[in-house]
């Protein structure tokens, strides 16, 4: 597996043509087929394109690098009119970032900040949350891996909880091998009674 790409580092970077050299377009919010996680495309905007916005195919792309993603050429660029398989997709309406993502157990963890996908293959391999407000005291944002995902629809993302019997199993093998803990401030208990 490669490296990941987060979606922020995408959105907004520059078409370029391998052909021309020229900036083409600017990227924008991708096409995500919700049935296995993967961008299939992108939208791309630009005053250089027959329609705006046009679609830009995830395979098409040559390389993302500093000066952006690199297609062969403008004919790269397509209307989204007429390709029925990326039509289907769209009609789903599915967007991932801001969704809501839920536990098993129905307690809300948080909504999808940001994400993670192999550029390689375009699968997205992990899921940036912004906490609930109650849970940002404990953690500034969490990360799930897809291994994780149990269900996926318009609404909300299903992860697995942690498994109640391993976690219990964790606390008690903390507890056996926690060493007691004594405040070099301040005198041992024993000391503390014979003061008084």
């Amino acid at each position: 597996m490669s490296m990941l790409v987060t979606i922020n580092n995408i959105i907004g970077m520059p078409v370029m043509s391998l052909q021309t050299g020229q900036r083409l377009a600017t990227i924008g919010e991708p096409i995500i087929d919700p049935n296995d996680l993967s961008i299939l495309a992108f939208y791309v905007n630009g005053q250089l394109l027959d329609y705006n916005p046009a679609v830009l195919f995830v395979s098409d792309i040559r390389e993302i690098g500093n000066l952006g993603a690199i297609i062969d050429s403008a004919e790269n660029l397509m209307n989204p009119e007429g390709l029925v398989r990326l039509e289907q997709v769209i009609n789903y309406g599915f967007k991932l970032s801001g969704i809501n993502v839920v536990d098993d157990n129905k307690h809300k963890l948080g909504n999808v900040e940001s994400y993670g996908f192999d550029p390689a293959t375009a699968v997205i391999q992990q899921l940036y949350l912004k906490p609930t407000i109650s849970k940002r005291f404990l953690t500034a944002s969490l990360t799930i891996n897809r291994s994780q995902i149990v269900e996926i629809d318009n609404q909300k993302i299903v992860v697995k909880s942690p498994d109640i019997k391993v976690v219990e199993k964790v606390k008690k093998v903390v507890s056996e091998n926690a060493v007691p803990f004594e405040n070099p401030f301040r005198a041992p208990a024993t000391e503390n009674k014979l003061i008084k």
